[in-house]
C-alpha cells in the first residue's frame, strides 16, 4: 500500500502543477467597479466603501454598475451589473459587502439603560452604519432629552431602535393637524392614535374625514400632515 501511494504522489504533484490557474478578475472590470465607488454612492447620509465582491460576472471589460434599491444600510447586497447596449445588453446581479460610512451622534462612554441624555455623554464620530436599523442622528441637539432603552458602550451609534423619548401626546389626545397645500395652510382636528413625543411621525386620525393619516409631531398641540400620509 505504501508502495502505491509513494508512486502515486509524483502523478498528483504533476496534475496540479499542470492544472490552469485559477480564473484571474478582468482589470478592466475591477476598474469600473472601483470608479464606480470613487464617484461617491451616497445613501440616506450615508457613503458606501466597497469591502469585497462576493462573485464576478463572468465577462470581461468595462461594465456600468447601478445601486438596486435598498432600504436603510445592508452590509450585504446585489450591485446590477450591465454590459452592452440595447437587446444585447447584458446584466448580472453581483454580491458585494459594503461599509457605509456617516458622521453620526454616538455614545462618549458607556451609558447606562433608561438614561437621560445629556450633551456630556454624546459625541459625533464617523461611524459604519452597514446592518444598522432605526434612525440615526448627526447632530446632539436632536437627542436632548431622550432617554435610552438598553445600555449603550462608548462609541454605539445612538439610534431610534436604542433611545425613545418620554410621550408628549397620549394615545387618544386631540391635536391640530397642519398640511401645506400649495400657499394655502389649511388645518383640521386629528386624534392620536398612540403615545408620540416631538419628532416622532405617527398614525393620526382625522376626526372629520375619519381618515388615518402619518404626521409629525411639531409640539404638544400641533403635527404636520406628511405628503402621501395617508395610511
Amino acid at each position: 500500500m505504501n508502495t502505491l501511494r509513494l508512486r502515486t504522489l509524483p502523478l498528483l504533484l504533476a496534475l496540479l502543477l499542470c492544472s490552469p490557474p485559477a480564473h484571474a478578475v478582468d482589470q478592466a472590470m475591477q476598474d469600473s467597479l472601483n470608479a464606480f465607488f470613487a464617484g461617491g454612492i451616497v445613501h440616506q447620509g450615508a457613503r458606501a466603501e466597497l469591502q469585497s465582491v462576493t462573485r464576478w460576472p463572468d465577462t470581461t471589460g468595462r461594465i456600468t454598475w447601478r445601486l438596486p434599491h435598498i432600504a436603510n444600510y445592508p452590509a450585504n447586497l446585489s450591485l446590477i451589473a450591465e454590459q452592452g447596449n440595447g437587446a444585447k445588453t447584458r446584466r448580472w446581479y453581483v454580491p458585494v459587502r459594503v461599509h457605509w460610512w456617516t458622521q453620526a451622534m454616538v455614545a462618549g462612554r458607556d451609558i447606562p439603560a433608561h438614561a437621560r441624555i445629556e450633551p456630556s455623554m454624546l459625541k459625533r464620530s464617523r461611524s459604519d452604519l452597514a446592518g444598522i436599523n432605526g434612525t440615526w442622528w448627526s447632530r446632539a441637539d436632536a437627542l436632548l432629552g431622550t432617554k435610552t432603552t438598553r445600555p449603550l458602550r462608548a462609541g454605539q451609534v445612538l439610534l431610534s431602535t436604542n433611545t425613545m423619548r418620554p410621550a408628549l401626546l397620549k394615545s387618544g389626545d386631540q391635536i391640530t393637524l397642519i398640511r401645506q397645500i400649495g400657499g394655502i395652510r389649511v388645518t383640521a382636528t386629528g386624534k392620536m392614535l398612540r403615545n408620540a413625543g416631538i419628532g416622532d411621525r405617527v398614525r393620526v386620525q382625522n376626526m372629520s374625514s375619519k381618515e388615518v393619516i402619518q404626521a409629525t409631531i411639531l409640539d404638544a398641540n400641533t403635527a404636520r400632515v406628511e405628503s402621501g400620509g395617508a395610511s
